[in-house]
């Protein structure tokens, strides 16, 4: 362990829209040195903590001549993914008054004893001779870095020998013994595999994580064990990425070789819509669904999947080192989020999409390169606009605010195709529309005089600009909805034309009506009618105001377009709040004068 401190250099390189080997190295190094900071407040917290375990003094030891023995192999299993979720999830549970276990937790013994499975893990890599007893997981022993062995059920304990060169793993007179080789199967062990991609003289070999007993992401299972069929699919995924990676970005691809360290698997997701998370307790760690196999579309999204964790990850590791904000409990706009975010969250979504952005940069004006980076650019300028100057940011997130702002103004000015363009902007407006139709409610005074006056028939008064109040709404979901459907018209237009001659296109794109269908297809006119049945019926989404707002705009009606755009909650509020819906088109007019 020392001490690390940011040089000029090193904050150049993060405070950027790439990624660059040597932050990124500088970053693993002190994330080597946060973890060992963790172990010893494990050790100091268990120690003679009440349900602490016994053997804890014995573990240390264990692990200190584990450290000695092959300090590289000590560092590679304390970087872990794994060993960083476990450590953060154990002192948090350290430090409650109830340590014992809650529902769903294993016995605090089992936890504790991770740090035998530690040592033992390196002592294997090193090929070092001795023996430890470690905790059983409901009948399975993990080993970071190496695999999983099965010896049985239930939470015991299992002896761990190694002897002549070869390991045994021992529990209720069952016995699995290690291939020669970790990463391949045996009877009762399951190896972890490698990803291995080169290209150009650049190598990625990273895990594919799917036994380890921790999910990176609470919200998200542990991943299950992939087939053999399973694990070569992202093996070739991960070959046709690479080579995008490396020709179009190879300092990132450097980084990526440097710092990035495993990959959780997910099922695949909804069409067009991957599912992507990090953790910045899992520095290197990037969980990603299954891409879309479509060949035109695949490499590069799963390349800009991989791009955007992996900035999460970056950053998380900067924060540790030096605060780039202090959270001041207001919620805001992010073009990426269904949910208003925190102000920490709207800095590590600029900051990664300035990354997505790049990438896409790269891959020409037209298609879903074209859309994807006039639909991110505009997301970044958003967000940094926003942040522009935030009191609650620290002198370094001001910096990092002001780097990537100038590194990304030019972008702006850059051309992408017409109908790209088009698209890129009519999901751009509808993701905040939608997102306000949500989470904005206008004062209930001013919507019961709106209310009013339009019973009577006298003018709105909706000009005298009343300010909202922020609320989040825990239904708003998908408001992605427009930039889905306009990276399936580019991708796959003979999908979208017969989602548009379908009934119900919400039964094949989730958060899908008609009226978006046609609103993405360039047919206001008919949108204007699909939301007008739809904002008369009993059933109307609160995005159908800003749908409808986009429509009227496209065919010209400009005024009741725009309220509708920029305060869909008014609309909405006084439609709810009259005995039956109005006609929407004529409310839009009304409001807006």
């Amino acid at each position: 362990m020392r001490l690390h401190q940011l040089s000029a250099p090193v904050l150049r390189a993060l405070n950027s829209v790439t990624e660059d080997e040597r932050a990124v190295a500088f970053l693993s190094d002190a994330e080597t040195s946060r973890r060992l900071l963790l172990l010893r407040m494990i050790l100091g917290a268990g120690t003679g903590h009440p349900d602490g375990d016994a053997r804890l003094a014995e573990s240390w030891h264990l692990l200190e001549t584990a450290e000695k023995t092959d300090p590289a192999a000590f560092r590679a299993v304390l970087l872990d993914p794994q060993v960083g979720v476990w450590a953060a999830a154990l002192l948090r549970r350290l430090s409650r008054t109830d340590s014992g276990s809650r529902a769903g937790e294993p016995p605090l013994r089992v936890e504790l004893g991770f740090l035998d499975q530690l040592a033992a893990a390196v002592l294997i890599v090193a090929g070092a001779d001795f023996e430890t007893s470690v905790p059983v997981r409901d009948g399975r022993v993990y080993l970071p870095g190496l695999g999983r062995a099965t010896v049985g059920r239930g939470w015991n304990v299992a002896q761990v020998r190694r002897r002549d060169g070869v390991t045994r793993i021992e529990a209720g007179g069952t016995e699995v013994r290690l291939p020669a080789k970790a990463d391949t199967d045996a009877p009762g062990w399951e190896g972890l595999r490698t990803l291995r991609a080169e290209h150009a003289g650049v190598t990625l070999a990273i895990t594919l994580d799917d036994l380890g007993p921790y999910s990176p992401v609470a919200a998200l299972p542990v991943a299950d064990r992939l087939s053999a069929t399973g694990f070569a699919a992202w093996q070739r995924w991960f070959t046709s990425a690479w080579r995008i990676l490396v020709d179009d970005h190879p300092a990132g691809a450097r980084a990526l070789a440097t710092g990035l360290r495993s990959v959780v698997p997910l099922p695949r997701g909804q069409r067009l819509r991957p599912r992507t998370a990090s953790s910045s307790e899992a520095f290197g760690c990037v969980v990603l669904s299954e891409p879309d196999e479509d060949e035109a579309v695949l490499p590069a999204q799963l390349g800009a999947s991989v791009v955007h964790e992996f900035r999460h990850s970056l950053l998380n590791g900067l924060i540790f080192l030096a605060p780039l904000f202090e959270e001041c409990g207001e919620l805001f706009h992010a073009p990426w989020r269904d949910d208003p975010r925190p102000l920490g969250g709207l800095v590590h979504g600029a900051y990664a999409f300035s990354g997505v952005a790049h990438f896409w940069r790269t891959r020409g004006t037209e298609g879903l390169a074209g859309f994807e980076f006039a639909l991110w650019r505009g997301a970044v300028s958003a967000a940094l606009k926003t942040l522009h100057d935030h009191p609650a940011l620290t002198p370094l997130g001001h910096a990092l605010v002001r780097a990537l702002r100038e590194q990304t103004s030019a972008w702006h000015g850059e051309p992408v195709g017409t109908r790209e363009l088009r698209l890129a902007r009519l999901a751009a407006r509808h993701h905040r529309a939608a997102w306000r139709a949500h989470h904005m409610t206008p004062p209930r005074e001013h919507v019961a005089e709106l209310m009013d006056a339009w019973s009577a028939g006298r003018r709105s008064d909706a000009a005298t600009r009343r300010e909202p109040v922020l609320g989040p709404d825990p239904q708003a979901c998908r408001l992605d909805v427009v930039a889905l459907l306009a990276r399936l018209s580019l991708v796959a237009p003979g999908e979208f034309d017969a989602l548009r001659r379908h009934g119900n296109p919400g039964s094949r794109i989730p958060g899908a009506a008609p009226a978006e269908v046609a609103l993405v297809a360039g047919d206001p006119r008919s949108a204007v009618e699909l939301y007008t049945r739809e904002l008369t019926g009993l059933t109307a989404r609160p995005t159908a105001w800003a749908g409808l707002g986009l429509a009227l705009t496209d065919c010209g009606e400009r005024a009741a377009g725009e309220l509708l755009t920029h305060r869909p909650e008014l609309a909405l509020a006084v439609s709810r709040s009259l005995p039956a819906p109005p006609d929407p088109v004529a409310l839009a007019a009304w409001l807006a004068g």
